[in-house]
């Protein structure tokens, strides 16, 4: 559960710094498109400007020279002369400013050509106004090819600024559209980070709790290991009183009957007949044994109180030894046991002799049924 919520907690601030990454990204491709859709904002608005600049020079210079057909100003001259170099810039000036847009690039191509074909008229107009006859000016200045041309350009200016202003209207709406985005990627993105962190918060905290729950019982539990402890300690302490007492009232019984079995076979061994010595040898040998295992009794009480004395042990010479002392508790039993090449152990002697002792013991119990035992 544990290593469950850590892993969900690390998810979780990478799923953040995820939504982090995509946020700054978004963020900044939206105001890359901003930035370019106001650059083609800006310059939108230089074109419909230089396109009132053209024809509000392409007016004077109408104006100037119907001021000069009435006043005969040579000044009016410079005028419009001034205003159709302005008008032919101003069309070189959109040229730069269109050139990636090829359809405006054919209308000002046109228009150009119009343009030279209108100031060709006009000043064809000027000079017969100054060196020709009325009659030749009239004719000139009453032809409809000067008004065809003018409304042409006038025209052509016009289907320029309707494309520039319909190019800005839907810049405008994709700068809006973009902006849009922007902010609701903004917003999720600060309502997603939110929502993590509150998911991330609440896992901490349960985490805490759990913690804090854990700590408890683990207290709790330290407080009953204590106990037990001591409660342990009580009964190994009472055990080993009882382990005392017991080897001790059985002490003396053994030894009793160690010493009268010896006394019986020193001083009337010569009386007795063989099976009777091999009987009271029995009797001697397993008197010993049992004093041994009173001993191995009170050590193994004392078990809790001492490290385990570790030494060398040569294990053959253990294990035969110990067979030989369970045989003796099953005379009738009839065994052949061989005893292969054992390593040596690191071990406590009297603790694995017991050992050893209990499972031969325990297989020589279990096969009392069968007269005659073999084993390896």
């Amino acid at each position: 559960m544990k290593n469950k919520i850590e892993k969900n907690i690390v998810y979780g601030l990478i799923v953040i710094l995820f939504l982090n990454l995509i946020m700054t990204g978004s963020a900044y491709y939206t105001l890359q498109q901003s930035l370019e859709l106001r650059k083609w904002e800006t310059h939108t608005q230089e074109v419909l400007l230089n396109l009132e600049e053209t024809l509000s020079s392409f007016r004077e210079t109408h104006s100037v020279l119907r001021a000069y057909i009435l006043y005969r100003d040579k000044e009016l001259i410079d005028s419009y002369f001034k205003n159709k170099r302005i008008v032919l810039e101003k069309i070189q000036e959109l040229r730069n400013k269109t050139v990636d847009n090829p359809v405006e690039q054919k209308r000002l191509l046109n228009i150009e050509s119009n343009l030279k074909e209108k100031f060709s008229y006009m000043e064809d107009i000027l000079l017969i106004k100054k060196y020709k006859s009325f009659q030749d000016y009239v004719e000139l200045y009453r032809s409809p090819n000067g008004f065809t041309l003018s409304e042409k350009i006038k025209f052509l200016l016009q289907e320029i600024k309707d494309e520039e202003l319909r190019l800005l209207n839907i810049r405008k709406h994709n700068s809006k559209i973009n902006m849009t985005i922007s902010v609701t990627l903004l917003f999720s993105g600060i309502v997603l980070n939110l929502s993590f962190i509150l998911l991330q918060n609440w896992l901490i905290y349960k985490e805490s709790q759990r913690r804090l729950k854990t700590e408890e019982i683990l207290e709790k539990s330290n407080q009953n290991l204590k106990l037990y402890s001591e409660q342990l300690e009580r009964s190994n302490r009472d055990l080993e009183a009882f382990s005392y007492s017991v080897s001790h009232d059985l002490r003396s019984p053994i030894r009793g009957i160690l010493g009268f079995s010896k006394i019986l076979l020193e001083d009337h061994g010569a009386e007795l007949r063989e099976d009777s010595r091999r009987i009271v040898n029995i009797i001697i040998r397993n008197s010993e044994n049992m004093g041994k295992l009173i001993d191995d009794l009170l050590e193994y009480s004392r078990l809790g109180r001492r490290e385990p004395m570790f030494s060398v042990v040569n294990m053959k010479v253990l294990v035969e030894k110990v067979i030989e002392e369970v045989i003796s508790y099953y005379p009738d039993m009839k065994a052949e046991i061989s005893v292969a090449e054992l390593p040596y152990a690191n071990a406590d002697t009297s603790l694995l002799k017991q050992l050893l002792f209990n499972l031969i013991s325990n297989a020589f119990k279990y096969s009392q049924k069968k007269k005659f035992l073999k084993s390896k």
